[in-house]
Parts: structure tokens; sequence; C-alpha cells
């Protein structure tokens, strides 16, 4: 608390001792030297600041600048110039033509740096700036609307929570559907399509993304590899696309100390309307009630970080550290998170050699976060308690009681269907506290042979420990936690300690030679990756403990076992890229990859793919207005494969948990399993124009993964329930447009804007060819009125749930006694969760020293199902249920109903869920920051930026009731549904960023 109460009072007197520098304006021209024509879109900065402009289309430029300043003029392609402005008022400039920086680079898979303009598939890249402007604790969430096809939906499971990234649709029934997270070029553990799905259970047990961990700070930029073709080199892990993390190091005479601090409340919104009039037999409430407003509160964010970076001509280093402090909006939710970053690069032998290696260290806690659903979730508890009952009642949660000599939960309720308790109760004697541990050690060694050929060897180890421990008191709800013979319940304890280690290493040869006309780059490289789990799993299950609150595995229920697992996968690569380029005007791609997994059987444990890919850039073929500088059309074919989970090829017996006796596996070991397999075609074309002031991008894909892995019903008398089939045919496809224009640079403003636009349609060609008519649950079919479900010609995501009974004329089949429609006997699909299509409106205006930032994001089409709305409309505690009481009916399709009777018929855990499915399309303001840079050597400081910033502000539509973009889990199930998780907040605050 001492240091941000420091960071504000510093904030605060540097806003009020601004030294009164008078700016003046300095103008000019730039040009291209020798022709002499003038250059649209050169970057102007004053030096040492992010403060500048850009030459609009005659190559002009007008900035106002400090006395003092130096003027640094670049563009890619030409060698940057300094110019010390002194007394000059007018000051013009020719750029040099720079042959080696002429093409822009772009890191693309296992790090390789390649002209952009020779890449055969799509990329899109975000800038670090964009991550670290309004900032989230996972940094993920700050990609949302930001790249066309890429998808983010944040998890409801409170501060620290994971999120789950979807690029071009889903594709896998039984694996992840995740991109691969890889930082500087090696891949980063807990991510990939071969990872164990990440999925938020309702126990609060939050999986993690793999790469929220990171410190944004830290990042140089994220390079988002979409298509098949980008990431063929990296297997199987990379199936569902990359996101690329470039990191920062030192460079070479900079020296540099930079600290940040962001300051946000984030206030809740969209809270599930409650009422407090009347109890469930609608009768008036007597009492005072509880509403959803009052238990919430707004929570803070706190993210300090610190980085200095050093260089000689041989050795530079970077170092870092950051601190987030986080506080949810339900009390006892909170979360920290301490980063520590090491780098160092060094020459030798004249800069033949070079080594570098890297530590980062992570360790954050998180508590009482919040799960999905019931029991045990506070939110439930809140929103579905009776009415009647005041805040100041409920956290009275406990009373002392004489006879067990123990304090017990001071709660009248007896909640066998919803599982509630009181939601104090929940929050203090229901405690969830999380713990993670995390080392990520890097080294690489490349040595130069020649100017055209270099080699390098790389590792790194990621290992990490996760310890989930959940305390629950004695006289928590019994269908939570049990009772003994005596109908006693002493509590329970749930604890997972969790332990996974990755190596990954590799050996890369790469060669880049011209021969005349003709340009060839070659790479040969092998890999290893291996990956160790390791569980240990207490739970007391519908148990109870021996001795309440003895929270320790000596005190677990007679026949309880405490559960061991332990998995090991390793996957062995070789692998090569070639690139054939011609007068720089055509590029030709062809990569190969051959993948040896573990989790195959040794029969079937090899597979191989192919890659084939074709660049022409038009405007060095033919001639075109001198307006276009990049005409390029792209087109490329790839094959990928993608292995097994664990276990699937063996026999997997089981322990149970509660009785300690071994259970037979009820799914027969699959020695025939083939690994999935897709094809995917990408079609591209890119336009810019103006030297960059305009810039287009358009693709086409279409992927179509095939022999996924589904689980059957064995033939009857077969030896197992059930067996493993390859077979389905999963269809994504569809089309990306991004457009980045600048359409004012004149003088001291300047306005970049950018949109992205993306659509996928997603069909389910075939799931089994025995059984058209069969459906594939993503979800447990317990959940009666909501499962997911794919079924041959629909469509991943489907949405399954009940809906009245209908005549052969589609009206509601209506009970001639009771006059309410009947609910029909078997689930239907009642919509789906993904988006028709998505968008993405970025705008940055500078004007002097000052920068507006803006971001709009929608997501257009979808459903989702609101569980919370079914489940208070059972209990009566929703106003939509107040209201309807008040007006005694309710008309559904012409029909009206009693207000009771319609509530009893359709709400709740086996209701009718098509009366609680939302059309999910939603339009935010998502992110909004105004800046200030004060001039340059500002006091003690290089330069010092404050700026007001503010996150998730407004809906400018949303008809649903909650936010759709929440998700209750990161797996693959649970998608389109809302359940009781942590509603949204909007963020408002502060953010200062000084160099020194």
């Amino acid at each position: 608390m001492k240091f941000r109460l420091l960071t504000l009072v510093i904030s605060l007197l540097l806003m009020t001792n601004v030294l009164q520098a008078q700016d003046r304006v300095v103008k000019g021209i730039v040009k291209e030297s020798g022709s002499e024509e003038p250059l649209p879109g050169v970057n102007v900065l004053i030096q040492g600041t992010s403060t500048g402009s850009t030459t609009d289309f005659n190559g002009e430029f007008s900035l106002s600048i400090p006395e003092g300043s130096t003027l640094v003029f670049s563009y890619v392609g030409y060698m940057a110039q300094e110019v010390v402005v002194g007394n000059q008022s007018v000051i013009n400039v020719s750029l040099e033509v720079d042959a080696e920086q002429l093409e822009e680079v772009v890191v693309t898979a296992l790090g390789v740096e390649r002209s952009s303009k020779s890449l055969t598939y799509s990329t899109q890249s975000v800038s670090s700036e964009e991550l670290t402007t309004v900032k989230d604790p996972n940094m993920m969430n700050a990609l949302s609307g930001k790249v066309a096809g890429l998808q983010v939906n944040k998890s409801g499971s409170g501060a620290g929570g994971s999120v789950k990234i979807t690029l071009r649709g889903n594709t896998s029934v039984a694996g992840s559907n995740s991109p691969l997270y890889v930082v500087d070029g090696m891949p980063l553990a807990g991510s990939g399509a071969t990872q164990a799905n990440n999925a938020i259970d309702d126990a609060g047990r939050d999986g993690g993304d793999g790469v929220s961990n990171l410190n944004p700070e830290d990042i140089e930029s994220i390079n988002v590899l979409k298509g098949a073709a980008a990431s063929a080199l990296y297997g199987s892990q990379a199936a569902n696309g990359v996101i690329l993390i470039t990191t920062k190091k030192g460079h070479a005479g900079h020296s540099k100390i930079t600290f940040s601090s962001n300051f946000t409340v984030d206030s809740p919104m969209l809270l599930p309307e409650t009422q407090s009039k009347y109890n469930i037999d609608g009768s008036a409430v007597t009492g005072e009630s509880l509403n959803s407003e009052d238990f919430f509160k707004n929570g803070l964010t706190w993210v300090n970080a610190i980085s200095a970076t050093k260089g000689g001509e041989n050795s530079q280093t970077y170092l870092s550290y950051a601190y987030t402090d986080a506080q949810g909006v339900i009390e006892t939710n909170t979360f920290n998170k301490h980063n520590f970053t090491a780098r160092n690069t060094s020459k030798m032998y004249d800069g033949k050699l070079e080594l570098s290696a890297g530590i980062n260290y992570i360790h954050q806690e998180g508590n009482n976060r919040p799960g999905v659903g019931t029991p045990m979730n506070a939110i439930a508890s809140a929103l579905l308690s009776p009415r009647g009952i005041s805040k100041s009642d409920m956290q009275n949660y406990e009373v002392y009681d004489p006879v067990r000599k123990i304090y017990v939960q001071n709660w009248q309720e007896n909640d066998t269907q919803y599982l509630t308790d009181n939601p104090y109760w929940v929050l203090n004697r229901n405690m969830i506290e999380e713990t993670r541990d995390r080392f990520i050690v890097t080294g690489k060694a490349k040595y130069n042979i020649s100017d055209w050929l270099w080699a390098q060897g790389r590792i790194s180890i990621d290992n990490t420990t996760d310890v989930w421990d959940r305390k629950a008191y004695a006289t928590t709800n019994t269908t939570s936690v049990g009772f003994n013979e005596n109908g006693i319940t002493n509590g329970g304890y749930f604890r997972d300690d969790f332990n996974n280690n990755q190596v990954y290493a590799d050996a890369i040869i790469n060669g880049n030679k011209k021969f005349g006309n003709l340009s060839i780059t070659g790479l040969l490289g092998t890999s290893i990756t291996d990956q160790k789990t390791y569980l240990k799993r207490i739970d007391t299950g519908r148990g109870t403990l021996k001795f309440a609150n003895l929270f320790s595995s000596s005190a677990l229920p007679d026949g309880n076992s405490i559960v061991y697992e332990q998995t090991q996968r390793q996957v062995q690569s070789v692998f090569g890229s070639f690139q054939f380029g011609f007068k720089d005007m055509v590029f030709l791609d062809v990569t190969g990859r051959n993948d040896w997994s573990s989790t195959l059987p040794e029969k079937n444990n090899s597979y191989f793919y192919p890659s084939v890919g074709l660049t022409a850039v038009l405007n060095e073929m033919v001639k075109m207005p001198e307006v276009i500088s990049l005409a390029k059309i792209r087109g490329t074919y790839t094959m990928l494969g993608n292995d097994a989970p664990f276990g699937v090829t063996t026999v997997q017996h089981t322990i149970n948990p509660y009785t300690g006796s071994l259970e037979r596996a009820n799914t027969a070991p699959f020695g025939d399993l083939k690994p999935e397999s897709s094809r995917s075609l990408e079609l591209g074309a890119e336009l810019e124009m103006f030297n960059g002031l305009l810039y287009f991008d358009f693709n086409y894909y279409k992927t179509n993964t095939e022999d996924q892995l589904i689980r059957v019903l064995a033939p009857s008398g077969s030896e197992y329930t059930y067996n493993y089939v390859n077979t389905g045919n999963i269809q994504n496809q569809g089309y990306e447009i991004a457009l980045t224009a600048i359409p004012v640079s004149k003088g001291d403003v300047t306005w970049t804007t950018t949109f992205n636009f993306s659509k996928n349609e997603n069909k389910v060609v075939e799931l089994y060819s025995d059984d058209p008519e069969r459906i594939e649950w993503l979800t447990d079919g317990a959940n009666a009125a909501y499962s997911l479900g794919l079924k041959q010609g629909g469509s991943y995501g489907d949405i399954y749930g009940y809906d009245f009974a209908r005549e052969e004329d589609g009206t509601m089949s209506i009970d001639s006694e009771t006059g309410l429609p009947y609910r029909g006997a078997e689930r239907v699909k009642v919509g789906n969760s993904n988006p028709d299509f998505m968008l993405g409106w970025s705008n940055s205006v500078k004007y002097k020293n000052f920068t507006l930032n803006m971001l709009i994001d929608g997501k257009f089409g979808g459903e989702i199902v609101s569980f919370t709305q079914s489940y208070m409309d059972s209990r009566g505690t929703s106003k939509s249920w107040a209201d309807a009481v008040e007006g005694g009916t309710v008309t559904v399709e012409g029909v009206e109903l009693p207000a009771l009777d319609y509530y009893a018929t359709v709400s709740g855990r086996d209701g009718v869920t098509s009366q609680y499915v939302y059309d999910a399309t939603n339009i935010r303001l998502r992110e909004l920051s105004v800046a200030y840079t004060f001039a340059q050597n500002f006091g003690v400081f290089e330069d010092l930026t404050l700026s007001a910033v503010g996150r998730n502000l407004f809906f400018f539509y949303n008809n649903a009731p909650f936010d759709p973009d929440i998700t209750s889990s990161s797996g693959n199930g649970m998608q389109g549904l809302d359940f009781f998780g942590v509603p949204a907040t909007r963020s408002f605050g502060m953010n200062l960023r000084v160099n020194f």
C-alpha cells in the first residue's frame, strides 16, 4: 500500500511541476535522395519520446517541439536521419535508401526472420504499446478486436482468470482448440493443440492459459500466425495456429530504465436484476432483502513494473520486475503476481558466435476465485438466497455451537436442489487458495558460419507447480460435502498438487543465398518436446472429514484414498523449409515435417505433413501507378497432423478416491489409433498504397479436420463398454479483412485507423458414418437443460436443450387439464455459441504531445443460454419473475399463462431452455485512453507520459442481461452458457510511464 501511495504522490507532484518550456513549430519536406520524390508516411519523432508526426502525401510535416530538441526521421527501407533543430524553423530532409533494410521483415515460425513481401501466408502483428496502454491482469484480453479471425472470451472466474482464445474456429472434438504460444521461437508449456484441456470446472479450478503469467512490459511484439501454412513447422502443437511473442532485450550502446504504474477501478456492470418484493409463493416480503448491487463491490487493480537495459558492443542485458495486485468485485477475492526477468545476449569471435540466456520466475497467489454454477459459489448463493434476508443478517454467517464446540453456519435454508449456502459463509468458510510458481529458463547458441549460413541450438525448460486448496468447514451444505454415519457433517477438503515440466530443444541450420535473379532460403532442423505431469489429489467428495475442520489427509473419511496421476508425452521431429525467389517478384515455399509421438501406437506413431505456398508481387512484375507500393497475391495448401491425448492406446484402470477400490476401465485401448489430420487451403491478397498510408489485407481459407477421435458404445457382449474410433470431418471456412489507413497526416495531427473483419462458418461434414443422427456431447448430458453437442450437418458450438412439445403445425402442445404447455421429451438444438462475424475498429489520433486511442469491438450473431436467469426465476429472486407475478400472467407465443405456473414449468435446471436463449450480438467501447507526453528531458526523466485509461466502458448494443463474451470454461465444453460467473466490469484508471 505504501508503494501505491508513493507512486500516486509522485504522479501528482510531477503533474503540478511541469517545466514551462516554450514550444515552437517546425515545418519541412522529406524527399528520397537522388530522385527527390516526396516521401509520404515518414515518421518524424522528437528524439527520446513517442511524440511526433507523419509526413503527408506531399512529404510535408509540421510539428510543435520544445527548445533543444532533436528530430529523428525514419521510414522502412531508408536510413534513419537525426537533425538537431537549433534555431531552424524549416527543415528539409533527404533520406538515403538502405539496401539492407529495404524490405520489412517479420518474425515467422521458429523465430526466423523473413521478408514480409515474400510470405505466402497471412500474419498480423500487435505492438507492445497496444498491450500495455490499457492493461489487464491477463494481457491476452488486450488482443480482443485487434486481430482479424482471433476470438477472445474472458472467463467468469474473477481477478487473474484465464481466457479462451480461438483462431479461425474450433476444429478438434477430443483435443484442445487453443493456439500454440511461442516465446522467442520456443513453445510455451500449457498451450497448443496437444495440451490437456484447461477447462474451468465448477469447483473453481482455473487451469490457466499458459501465457497469462507473462509480464506484458517484457514483450516487444506479438505476431499471430493464423493459417496452417504459417504454423506447419511447429507440427501438431500448432494445429490451431500460433501466437508468436518476441520479448525485449538489451541493445548495444544504449542504457535505459523504464518505470510504469497502472491503477484502475473495476466497477461491476450488467448485474443480474433481482427483486425484494415477493417470496417464492408470491406473498409479500416483510423484511429487508439483499440485492445484487449490495453483494458486489468495486475492484482495484495495480500493476507496477520497472525494467533496465544496458548494452555494449558485445554484451547486452535486460532486467525487469513487475507486481500485479488485484482485488475482485466480490469480498475476499484477491490476486497478486510477481514477475522477475533477466536476459543476456553476448557475441564472441568477431561476432560469429552469439550466446543468449534468459530466466523468468513467476509467483502468483489467488484467493477465492469463484467457479461457475453451483455448489460452493458465493455468487450463486447470493442471487438465489430467499427474499427477506438482509445483507447484515447474511454477514453474520456463523454462530457458536456449545454442543459441538465449533462455529457453525448461520443459515436456515436446507437447499438440496441448488446446493447453496449463506453466501458469506462460502466467502469465508469455503475458502480457495491458489499458488503458482513457474520457472522458464532458455538458452541459445548461434554460430554464423558465413554471411549467408548460420546454425543454432536452443533449449527451454518450463516448469510450473500449482497448488489448489479448498477448505469447506463443518455445516457446509451436506449435499456438497456429505455427512457421516451419524448424520453429522464435519466439512470437506479438496486439494490438487500439480506439476507440469516441459523440456523443448531444437537444432537448426539456415541459409540464404542469391544466384543472379534466383534466391534460395533453406532451413533444416530437428526438435524434441518432452512433457511430464504429476498430480496428487485429495477430494472428500460427497463424504465428510473424520474430525470437524481438520483439513488433513489423515482426516479423510474411511475408504477415501489420495489419488496420484503421472503422465509423460514426447514428440520427436525433423523438419525442413525451402523458399525459392525469382527477381524478388515470385516466391515458392515448400515445407515438410515428420513427428513421432508417444501418445500414438507404435505402428501409427509417425506422421508427415507438407505444405506448399506461392506468392506473386504484382507491382514488381508489371508497371503500376506510383501510388501503389505493394500489390501481392498468395496461396497455400497445407496438411497437418495431430496426435492424441495421453492414455488412449493403453488400458486406463483407476482408483475410486472415495472408496479406495480399483475400478476397471470401461473403454477399450485403441491400438489402431491414427493421428488426426487436416487439409487447409488459404488464398490472400495485399495492397499497400502511398508508401504505407493505406494497407489492405484479404484472406480466404478452408480447413477440413478428419480422423477425429470419438468414443462410441461398443457392440453388445464386448469386453468394454466403449470403443474409440477415428472418424468425422469438421470444416471451417471463412474470410478476413484488415484495413489500415492514415487519413490525416498534416502538421501536428496524425490519425491512424484500422478495421479488422472476420467471418467463419463451421460445419460438421461427417461425425460418425455408421450413425449420421448420432450426437456427440461435448458437455455432460446430465446438464439436462443445456448441453453442447455435435451432429452431422450441424456446427461445432451447437447448443442443445429443451423446447416446448410441438404439434404438427409447430404450435405448443397444451395440457387440456392445466392449460400449460408441455416440455418436450428430447433435447433439441436451441442455438449456436459462435458469432456470425466479428469486427474491430481501432483509432489513434496524435496532436502535438497528446495521443487518443480508442477501440470498438463487436461480435455479431450467435446465441447464449442463461442458467443464471433460469435458476433465479425458479427461486423467485429475479426482477422479471416479480414483474410477472405483479402482472398475473405471461404471454408466450400468443398464449396467456399464469405467471407462477409458467415459471414453474420453464425455469430451473430441467426447465425449457428455449425460453432462456439470448442473442449474443454485442458492440462495445473496448478501450479508451488519453495520454500526454511531457517535454523531452523533463526534469530528471528522459520523458514522461501520463494517461487516463478505460476498458470495457459501455455497450453500444447488447440485448442480453449479461456480458455475452464471458465464458464459463476455457476448454471445449460449456460455451455459450452464462452460469453464475463473475459479472463484467468496466475499468477506469491512470497509467504513468517514465524513462530515465
